[in-house]
């Protein structure tokens, strides 16, 4: 197995015996046993997951596979949907990168190299793995991402495929529910940034030189990042103080499978912590006390974005 796929991702040659065989097993297990009752009706087991098999008798159906985990994570709700929509586009192995574009026919070799300057002079084709870790322009989002989250938990994640393409746990590294949830949304964003500042790299049509090109490039990735991830910590904050399905411009399906609101509980549990990210102040004002939100993330705090 190619060291750059994680370890889910490999095949198992463990085939499961057709469904007839396991009926004639089940049966056989009966009438050996026939004090024996099912703990839970086959039907009732079907309605609550299609994918237990509803012939195998209880308890002996084999252990979840490693990685459902991934797709049930990559259907949550509290997920930006452009981020949800990248995600399952880079687990099937089809995001438009310029390898893939290529390997379809909707582009030449030539065009299918990473549109950066610092890469198109070697030629470097524009994998997944190049576009989101590789190319030096992605790995400086993605080394700000590990350093951010270092500074949040003191734990350091690894800049590896299975850990940032494809979600593998962060053993020890998350103390709570909300902070792993904290941890894929700003994942998801980075990703989603990279994505972003490289389809607008792919095309630019100015003419311009390699040196002009370079100094352009080298901060989108990373700007948009830091406003993508500023952006979720206020769009929260909102919910935290308002109903956002009566602000102007909010469409009430567009909450489908969506908590409208959030606890201040909830917020700092996500946020908070430490108060690297954001922090809650109180303020007084002549009607009272109020809560206001400070964003502590820039291009130097907490850690280097640059």
């Amino acid at each position: 197995m190619p060291t750059s796929q994680p370890a889910w991702m490999a095949l198992t040659r463990v085939y499961r015996q057709h469904w007839s065989q396991r009926q004639q097993q089940q049966q056989a297990q009966q009438q050996q046993q026939p004090s024996q009752q099912p703990n839970q009706p086959h039907s009732d087991r079907a309605t609550i997951h299609d994918t237990v098999d509803v012939l195998a008798p209880p308890g002996s159906h084999p252990q979840l596979s490693e990685w459902r985990r991934v797709w049930e994570l990559a259907s949550a709700a509290y997920f930006n949907r452009q981020h949800r929509v990248l995600w399952w586009r880079i687990l099937h192995g089809c995001v438009m990168c310029g390898a893939f574009s290529a390997y379809i026919g909707r582009a030449t070799v030539e065009q299918a190299c990473c549109p950066y300057a610092c890469c198109s002079s070697h030629a470097q084709p524009q994998t997944i793995s190049h576009m989101f870790l590789e190319c030096p322009m992605a790995a400086t989002v993605i080394s700000w991402l590990c350093r951010l989250w270092q500074a949040m938990t003191g734990h350091l994640p690894d800049a590896s495929v299975a850990t940032i393409l494809a979600a593998s746990t962060l053993e020890g590294q998350c103390a709570s529910d909300a902070l792993l949830q904290t941890w894929h949304r700003l994942r998801l964003a980075v990703l989603h940034s990279i994505w972003t500042a490289a389809r607008i790299a792919a095309s630019s049509t100015h003419a311009s030189s390699q040196a002009s090109q370079l100094s352009s490039q080298s901060h989108l990735a990373s700007r948009l990042a830091l406003k993508t991830v500023t952006s979720m910590i206020h769009h929260d904050w909102v919910k935290c103080n308002d109903d956002v399905r009566q602000l102007a411009g909010v469409c009430s399906s567009w909450l489908r499978g969506r908590d409208p609101s959030m606890t201040l509980e909830a917020f700092r549990n996500l946020w908070c912590h430490h108060n690297t990210s954001a922090s809650i102040h109180t303020a007084h004002t002549g009607t009272g006390d109020k809560l206001e939100l400070v964003v502590n993330l820039s291009d130097m705090v907490p850690v280097q974005l640059f």
